[in-house]
């Protein structure tokens, strides 16, 4: 759980900055004694409304609503499922059919990979990867206070 939390901090700071990660998974997370960091901002954008100083603020879509912090808590969600059972949340042969599934589909429940699974952590994790935006967690902080809690 310390690593999980350690990643939603990590976003959250970014998120503060009005920085969207926009491809957060495993491979952009480096664990380190220090904690988890996250890497590879590469397709990062910068908020319009919270530009930082020095920085380019573009608005990006994403079915035709503006990109917001939601996007990387989705991301987080699928993070969290692939640490807590070695598998992806989501998986498809090719990049169409793995996008439609990511749109229609429940991955399997946690619970039904790993039963000792606590709950609390698969609800925290179904709420991270629920299809509409204003189910999920509103902030990075909304997840890493559930996660806490978990302990």
């Amino acid at each position: 759980m310390q690593y999980a939390i350690q990643i939603t901090d990590a976003l959250q700071t970014a998120h503060k900055l009005g920085v969207i990660h926009r491809d957060l998974k495993p491979g952009n997370i480096m664990l380190t004694k220090s904690g988890a960091k996250l890497l590879d901002f590469g397709l990062a954008k910068v908020r319009a409304v919270e530009a930082v100083e020095g920085m380019t603020a573009l608005p990006t879509l994403t079915e035709g609503k503006e990109t917001d912090a939601r996007t990387d808590i989705f991301a987080l969600g699928s993070v969290l499922y692939e640490m807590a059972t070695g598998r992806k949340a989501f998986d498809d042969t090719s990049q169409a059919s793995l996008i439609s599934t990511i749109m229609t589909a429940e991955p399997p429940a946690i619970s039904m990979v790993q039963p000792l699974t606590p709950p609390g952590l698969e609800r925290v994790v179904k709420t991270c990867l629920h299809k509409d935006p204003d189910a999920r967690w509103q902030s990075a902080h909304d997840a890493k206070l559930e996660l806490t809690w978990l302990g």
